[in-house]
């Protein structure tokens, strides 16, 4: 699928421009209960009122849940799908709550907590003697929220991105708090050659791992069927000699975030191209168990799956 298809799939009403910088003022000047009581509202209304997203939420749902809760079937797989998709919605207008908040002047410490799962010592051994990784993360919980975190704890991050140009006014200011670079790829086709350079500089590079924006895609499995994954992630750290940690910032209950640290994959092997192949589908398994486990923060609003 091409990169306008995608874009023109997850296209809404409310991703202009004056809309977010409505909520970012809100956010910011008014207390914390009523801006995230106003945001909650919005996100309800978003709800009823977007039923093309809603179908194409609900499928990629249904899908998930017939392989987690096979024990599920008729009127009560359908509440579930409903249960799930209404707290999508809801939990993504969080997530452009706690962005905005982080966009913000307010003082993040006793606002939002990180709690940090798994060996987080390996990456900061790799940034201790100069050398660049990989995070790769999914459109799953709050992934800025992730390099925030990674960011403030003094590790050098450079996140690549598409463009969104509603949303690049807060990114950009999360990010210029956060002290991270920020690469935008599409159109310009030396991005790449920047990123490679920051690897060999010893940044960390974050990048989204699960949608494939362009034709640089591979097919893996995913939760029983094949689905495409991008292609570049792997085939920079293959370029670059860096390996890649699997990454997710996901949350259960308002503003206390879990920042999650996996096992790094390692794009190596005597045929590139299969090593390539191999480290995508390690990639979409973890981003399988991560997504099951976390359903209702999973903010992939474009199809998973060609007939899903």
């Amino acid at each position: 699928m091409k990169s306008g298809a995608l874009w023109e799939h997850s296209r809404h009403w409310l991703n202009l421009r004056p809309v977010y910088a409505f909520g970012q003022w809100v956010l910011e000047n008014l207390p914390l209960f009523v801006g995230y009581g106003i945001t909650s509202g919005v996100t309800e209304l978003a709800h009823w009122t977007s039923p093309a997203l809603r179908r194409g939420i609900a499928a990629n749902v249904r899908h998930v849940l017939s392989r987690i809760r096979p024990e599920l079937s008729g009127p009560e797989l359908e509440r579930e799908i409903f249960s799930v998709v209404h707290d999508i919605f809801q939990n993504r207008g969080r997530w452009f709550a706690d962005l905005s908040v982080m966009a913000g002047k307010r003082r993040i410490d006793g606002i939002f907590t990180f709690k940090p799962e798994g060996d987080w010592s390996r990456l900061n051994r790799r940034v201790a003697a100069g050398r660049g990784a990989i995070l790769a993360s999914a459109h799953l919980g709050n992934w800025f929220g992730g390099g925030y975190f990674v960011a403030r704890h003094g590790i050098p991050v450079r996140t690549v991105m598409y463009r969104n140009h509603a949303g690049d006014s807060m990114d950009g200011r999360v990010a210029q708090r956060a002290k991270v670079d920020q690469t935008f790829v599409g159109e310009d086709p030396l991005a790449m050659m920047e990123v490679i350079r920051a690897l060999g500089r010893g940044q960390i590079v974050a990048m989204l791992v699960d949608k494939p924006w362009d034709a640089r895609s591979v097919e893996a499995s995913f939760f029983g069927r094949p689905s495409r994954f991008p292609l570049g992630p792997a085939r920079i750290a293959r370029l670059a000699g860096v390996p890649i940690f699997p990454a997710f910032c996901t949350w259960e209950r308002p503003r206390e975030y879990h920042a999650v640290l996996c096992d790094p994959v390692e794009v190596r092997g005597a045929d590139p191209e299969q090593a390539e192949r191999e480290a995508v589908a390690k990639l979409a398994a973890l981003i399988e168990r991560f997504v099951a486990a976390n359903l209702r923060v999973w903010f992939n609003f474009t199809p998973v799956w060609d007939s899903a």
